[in-house]
């Protein structure tokens, strides 16, 4: 619960709640145990009932698989329903006014493309000439958010399925492979600002021009309103790919080589229920700084001769193309730049344990990287995905003790 006071921009009162009451059971058997073709193979199950004082009832529930043929693989599989009741500040919080990092289509009518005509005819029927006018907040625009009492909770589905291989002819090696997939119903976010701008003046749903208020003097946009919704669906999958091997070069010298592969193979969403499925894999969001890279790979090198230890660790995060949640920048739009190239960043850290006690040093962006630039109208770049990056070459210092 808030009052709504705040040291920027106003805000209303928060507050509301709910109670749930719950149960679980799980489950776990051995079907069969070193016998031919089943080293192991083990399934269990898990059921949780939840009744919530706002939404009724739910029942979801669990199951997997492991199945070892023999010692040096192992298949393994679940699937599963999950279920997720709005929050309280999703539900209740109090209006709130941001600027979001969008433009008005009316200041900007000729990257719309094909569109563009569209855009031009909806501006004129509200007095606006798109070859001269300018908006006032470049780069942003006047956003209402806050709570909606009216959400469903989310629902969804996931099922995974994949393998490890620890071979006896190779001691230390363990290397595993997963694909994911998971549904999402009722997904509860807030619409990108520029999506809802763009759906009314190009005439893709005009329902949403209520949204949209302009100051009636200047034909200014005043605000946009964007509370919490459930805005449609999500479908998307993927691949891990693991590696680790531990390597015993002396007594006294353990080298560990650790490898995280992620390969996003779809990334489909809606934003209004039963409606258009856009494809955001590989598409940076650039006025929210969230994106979803097909590629993430994260190496480490560890070295540790007896109390000492010395880790490396390389991240990389794969090049996007910049998207409005409604299409694709391109240069066919009249966009000078409309991509983020991949990134490499390289950690180092040194660790010594004495006793109870690890003292760590450490450099952070160890060639001081700096984060690409992204057209948010706000950092310059993508603070959800290029964070680490923002203070540069960072170096450390921490002690710590285990009692």
């Amino acid at each position: 619960m808030a009052s709504g006071d705040t040291l920027t921009n106003s805000a209303s009162y928060t507050g509301g709640g709910f109670n749930v009451t719950e149960g679980y059971l799980e489950g776990k058997a051995t079907l069969l145990r070193d016998v031919f073709l089943a080293k192991d193979l083990t399934i269990d199950a898990q059921g949780r009932y939840s009744s919530y004082s706002t939404f009724g009832g739910t029942k979801n529930w669990k199951a997997s698989i492991n199945w070892a043929p023999i010692q040096d693989i192992r298949f393994r599989a679940t699937i599963g329903t999950s279920y997720r009741q709005p929050n309280v500040y999703e539900l209740y919080s109090g209006g709130s006014l941001g600027y979001a990092s969008a433009t008005d289509p009316c200041a900007q009518a000729s990257a719309y493309g094909s569109l563009s005509a569209a855009v031009v005819a909806n501006c004129a029927k509200q007095g606006i000439n798109t070859s001269s006018f300018v908006a006032a907040n470049s780069g942003q625009i006047p956003t209402l958010y806050g709570g909606n009492a009216a959400l469903k909770p989310e629902t969804g589905r996931t099922y995974t399925v994949g393998t490890v291989i620890t071979p006896r002819w190779l001691p230390g090696l363990s290397a595993s492979v997963e694909y994911w997939h998971y549904t999402v119903k009722n997904m509860i976010a807030y619409l990108s600002s520029q999506y809802i701008v763009d759906q009314c003046y190009t005439g893709a749903d005009t329902k949403y021009c209520s949204n949209i208020t302009r100051v009636s003097s200047t034909n200014q946009l005043n605000s946009v309103t964007d509370y919490y919704a459930n805005i449609g669906g999500l479908r998307t999958s993927g691949i891990d790919f693991d590696l680790d091997y531990r390597i015993r070069v002396t007594r006294q010298d353990v080298v560990t080589l650790g490898n995280n592969f992620q390969q996003l193979v779809s990334y489909l969403q809606q934003n209004e229920p039963g409606g258009q499925w856009y494809n955001y894999a590989g598409r940076l969001m650039y006025q929210s700084g969230t994106g979803q890279p097909r590629v993430r790979d994260y190496a480490t090198v560890n070295w540790q001769h007896g109390n000492w230890g010395v880790t490396y660790m390389m991240k990389y995060t794969g090049g996007m193309v910049w998207n409005n949640g409604s299409q694709d920048l391109s240069t066919e739009l009249g966009y000078g730049r409309y991509k983020t190239p991949g990134i490499f960043s390289h950690d180092l850290t040194i660790d010594y344990r004495l006793d109870r006690w690890k003292f760590q040093a450490g450099v952070n962006n160890l060639f001081d990287k700096q984060p690409p630039f992204v057209a948010d109208a706000s950092t310059n770049s993508a603070a959800g995905l290029y964070g680490d990056l923002y203070l540069g070459r960072y170096v450390f210092l921490q002690a710590g003790v285990n009692f």
